[in-house]
């Protein structure tokens, strides 16, 4: 059994939000009461993953390559673009760990950047590799040896999440930069979650991330934020450049915040009927997935 410490505060500072079984495995969630990250602890790590034999697609997504879910990643692709655009240029040379299908890849590389991906999924890719012609690593990012690769552009889209170690995953990224490379992150916002309560912690998923807490992580790790974007509900994106790892100054009370938006989705999401609205495409289009006001980019 994999144990851990919080990986900002480095301490076992923890107090419980939810424990329960499903699929045979236990999940105790916790939240560190210095710094309000949220995790499982102990993390469902490989062992358990093969155990139960789900691949990493049907662990997360379903089985089978859907047209719901690709009409999904082109969402977010278009979601994503945005805060990638003024940094590009043709001829980056761009990682994506996680790449799925592969639909940003190519967006990328049709645009002349010189892409490579890393994919644990076999299926996707598979399906990467053979529908796109992308040049596709079919591995766990943790089983990827590039020695002395560098990278002007990394990606990595709903994928930190999943990691038992997130901080290690962010210092082997870290590696492959160069003084001027960028790399972006998409993931889940806690404080603004678009599922149910019921389905808010997941196997799928170890960690749950604020922006705030995501932004010490990378600043203990080697990475300076440079651009944020929140949507009002569901995501954030960062986007980061290299700096000297910090230990971040975090103040105290930081994890009540996160400790009362879990609370407050508790009875906000059927009180407001979220399960109704989120599933709307205007409502999706003109409020779910528009700028938070309260962040700045």
């Amino acid at each position: 059994m994999l144990t851990i410490t919080c990986p900002i505060c480095e301490t076992d500072h923890t107090r419980l939000l939810k424990q329960r079984r499903e699929r045979g495995l236990q999940l105790n969630t916790v939240v560190c009461v210095d710094c309000g990250l949220v995790y499982h602890y102990p993390p469902v790590v490989d062992q358990h993953r093969q155990k139960l034999e789900i691949s990493p697609s049907q662990w997360h997504t379903g089985a089978g390559i859907t047209p719901r879910q690709r009409r999904k990643l082109e969402r977010r692709w278009a979601g994503q673009w945005p805060l990638i655009r003024p940094f590009f240029r043709p001829g980056l040379r761009v990682l994506e760990i996680g790449c799925s299908w592969g639909l940003a890849l190519g967006q990328l590389q049709d645009r002349g950047a010189e892409v490579l991906g890393v994919e644990p999924d076999p299926e996707q890719a598979a399906h990467a590799q053979r529908q796109g012609g992308l040049p596709i690593i079919q591995a766990r990012f943790e089983e990827v040896d590039l020695p002395g690769e560098k990278f002007d552009l990394i990606l990595a889209s709903h994928v930190i999440e999943h990691f038992p170690q997130p901080l290690e995953f962010l210092r082997s990224a870290r590696e492959m930069a160069r003084p001027e490379t960028r790399l972006f992150l998409e993931t889940p916002n806690i404080l603004a979650p678009k599922v149910s309560p019921r389905r808010l912690f997941s196997l799928a998923h170890n960690f749950y991330f604020s922006p705030q807490t995501l932004k010490w992580l990378l600043l203990k790790a080697g990475w300076q934020t440079d651009n944020l974007q929140v949507w009002r509900r569901d995501a954030f994106q960062i986007l980061a450049r290299p700096c000297e790892p910090q230990t971040p100054a975090i103040p105290p009370g930081a994890a009540q915040e996160v400790v009362r938006a879990i609370a407050r989705h508790q009875y906000h999401y059927y009180l407001k009927m979220l399960f109704i609205w989120r599933k709307i495409p205007w409502w999706q289009k003109y409020w779910m997935y528009t700028p938070d006001p309260r962040y700045g980019r």
